[in-house]
């Protein structure tokens, strides 16, 4: 998500994330609720039941959203949780993706594209910062996972899943080429 669209929101997610941390204060909860919204997801994608399937993936990325804010709610921002988060949101887009792919074989094209450009993004990302060579260069960034998932929602409760698969591919080959140049560059 863009840098300033996510400090814009980022107090309403945080007082979000206190109320609900009194309740429920367990971060790894809603990591794992996003998990099991996305298969579910898949499967209402699979069956072509785009209402649905767009509803929880509206469900699965709020998850995502809040886990972190609960974390800092209840002070138990981790290493470990940050590793959790980052790897099931991997399992979640796959599932996805899949559920998108199995319900038209055309569509599997499609899905392995778009799936395999956001993962690109997302090592781009992890690799530069694991090589720890200071602040991560920033470019426009249109691809990042909060764009991609902003799209299908929108198309995939249209109707028109294929017009938001190639919006994710275009964007996210754009993000991965910019990061590329950009990373490769710095270093």
């Amino acid at each position: 998500m863009p840098e300033g669209v996510r400090e814009k929101f980022s107090p309403y997610f945080q007082s979000l994330g206190n109320q609900i941390a009194k309740v429920a204060p367990w971060p790894n909860l809603f990591t794992f609720l996003g998990l099991a919204f996305a298969l579910v997801s898949a499967y209402f994608l699979y069956m072509g039941e785009f209402i649905p399937g767009g509803l929880m993936i509206i469900l699965s990325g709020f998850m995502d959203a809040i886990d972190g804010s609960v974390a800092r709610a209840i002070n138990k921002v981790s290493r470990r949780g940050a590793f959790l988060d980052s790897n099931l949101d991997r399992l979640a887009e796959f599932a996805i993706y899949l559920g998108i792919g199995l319900y038209r074989p055309f569509l599997m094209i499609l899905s392995f594209l778009a799936l395999g450009f956001s993962l690109m993004v997302s090592y781009s990302r992890a690799r530069m910062e694991g090589l720890k060579v200071g602040d991560r260069p920033k470019g426009i960034e249109i691809g990042e996972r909060a764009e991609r998932l902003g799209v299908l929602i929108i198309f995939t409760l249209l109707g028109y899943i294929e017009i938001g698969l190639y919006i994710i591919i275009v964007i996210a080959a754009i993000t991965f080429i910019e990061r590329l140049y950009i990373y490769y560059r710095s270093l």
